[in-house]
């Protein structure tokens, strides 16, 4: 290692440091009163139902500790922990790469035509529908018009492990529940449009977003005069290495139609199946078959045919924060270990665990949080109130990313998980949080930055785990325990 790049490793270590260690100073005791009896007076049991951490970033003082060295299930709040270190691991200007080989390709009169054309998947978490017709027109525009061979699916970036750790809890067709594969389109879920028929008991229309042809489709559900939206039941099964659509029920005659979004049971296939009926309406000839197989040596060494690039990283997180993507959340996690060589180099939950250790480790943030998985899915990542308020401080002195890492969380009461939140609350666009939810477990998860106008910075994770109370009621406690923040530093504003 350099002489700068242990200077640099310790610089990260006294920062953090100073950051969690010396914050554990009290700064309050008013307020930590006001929050218990807050809770108490809401029936919330302490500390068996609740646990809270405040702090003021910019002074490193704890404001509020309840019961927040506590081990717990965070939920999606491990997302700011998979921001963190991709943004560092991977960097600034990380883009995944999708890469396009073709076998005795022959050009003549500005046209392309290949034998077998491999697509060499890089775990582009962001590859939807749109950007599929987009990546089909940039083959198009490359001059690509045959295919005489086959369309060979490459996904060895990634490991062939598909379902990661808390995702086997599970064994629904949700598609927060999708298969994480190197060659994935549109989250691996399918989108599914329905629609009532021409009259009275008429079999409804079905649509599939994107059209793929590997996909069936079984339908018994009939248009009626009116339905409820729970007459409505679609689900999706594996067929044969496949995908079955299975829909059934009622629905009304004067219903508008709607999308409904559901696991797509194929992986690197479903990537091949999508690119057919675009290939066809772009005139691309193929007639060939779709296989799983490496792009061959020599000629994954020599220089793509075409290498489309995803969006840029920051892009990427948004997504992840914004609507809590799941999906998006483990490619970047096994993204963390991946490397394009061999085997040996492929992504995996496993190594990426140990490198996200690692990190947490060399940054100097406290204790030792579980993390097996980049979502919080399932029950198997534990980490503390006070650890996610630390590893926040830490963030908010990483100049490099912190615009793009404040920028994609949810702004309370405007977008993402937070839309609806804080509508009518003095911290409505105040407040930049991640959500978490298991309603399995109970759990009820926020945690972010407050930064009231009247100034300073706040870094707090709230976790419900268990409470007895409804999800309702669990939000709400989160949003009067930031209002007693936020008036207490209202309250001690310089006159």
């Amino acid at each position: 290692m350099s002489n700068y790049a242990i200077i640099r490793k310790g610089l990260f270590i006294i920062i953090a440091f100073l950051c969690s260690a010396t914050a554990r100073v009290r700064s309050d005791s008013s307020l930590q009163s006001a929050v218990l009896n807050l809770l108490h007076s809401k029936n919330y049991s302490v500390p068996a139902a609740i646990s809270v951490a405040v702090m003021d970033v910019e002074r490193d003082s704890v404001l509020i500790d309840i019961n927040a060295d506590s081990m717990t299930n965070p939920a999606s709040v491990s997302k700011l922990v998979t921001a963190a270190v991709a943004f560092e691991q991977l960097g600034l200007g990380y883009s995944f790469s999708t890469r396009i080989f073709g076998d005795s390709m022959d050009r003549r009169d500005n046209i392309v035509t290949v034998k077998n054309l491999y697509i060499q998947g890089g775990a582009d978490p962001g590859f939807t529908a749109e950007r599929l017709w987009l990546f089909v027109e940039h083959l198009y525009h490359s001059g690509l018009r045959k295919i005489s061979g086959d369309l060979v699916m490459d996904d060895y970036f990634l490991d062939s492990t598909g379902v990661g750790p808390g995702f086997d809890e599970e064994t629904s067709s949700e598609a927060y529940l999708p298969f994480i594969n190197a060659l994935s389109i549109n989250f691996n879920a399918i989108g599914i449009h329905q629609r009532p028929g021409s009259g009275i008991k008429d079999t409804i229309a079905i649509d599939l977003f994107p059209e793929m042809s590997g996909v069936k489709i079984e339908k018994s559900a009939t248009t009626a005069q009116s339905a409820a939206k729970e007459s409505l039941k679609i689900t999706t099964i594996p067929d044969s290495g496949g995908t079955l659509v299975q829909v059934q029920g009622e629905v009304g005659l004067n219903d508008p139609g709607s999308y409904s979004f559901h696991k797509s049971w194929q992986t690197w296939k479903a990537f091949g199946d999508a690119l057919i009926p675009l290939f066809a309406r772009r005139g691309i000839a193929f007639k060939g078959r779709i296989v799983h197989a490496r792009v061959p040596m020599p000629l994954a060494s020599e220089p793509p045919f075409y290498d489309f690039s995803s969006e840029p990283l920051s892009m990427t997180i948004t997504r992840m924060f914004k609507y809590s993507s799941n999906f998006t959340a483990e490619m970047l996690f096994k993204t963390l270990s991946a490397r394009r060589a061999d085997d040996s180099d492929q992504g995996s939950w496993e190594k990426s665990a140990k490198i996200v250790a690692s990190w947490w480790r060399e940054r100097g943030l406290p204790g030792a949080p579980v993390i097996r998985n980049g979502s919080g899915m399932g029950n198997v990542n534990k980490s503390s109130p006070s650890q996610i308020t630390s590893l926040l401080c830490y963030v908010w002195k990483q100049k490099t990313y912190l615009p793009d890492y404040l920028a994609a969380l949810p702004s309370a009461g405007f977008d993402g998980t937070l839309k609806s939140r804080f509508v009518k609350s003095r911290l409505r666009g105040v407040v930049r949080a991640k959500t978490g939810t298991l309603n399995s477990g109970g759990i009820s998860t926020l945690a972010g930055y407050l930064t009231p106008s009247d100034g300073g910075t706040y870094a707090f994770a709230i976790f419900c785990h268990g409470s007895g109370h409804g999800q309702w009621e669990d939000w709400m406690i989160q949003e009067e325990i930031l209002e007693k923040v936020a008036e207490k530093i209202e309250k001690d504003k310089p006159k």
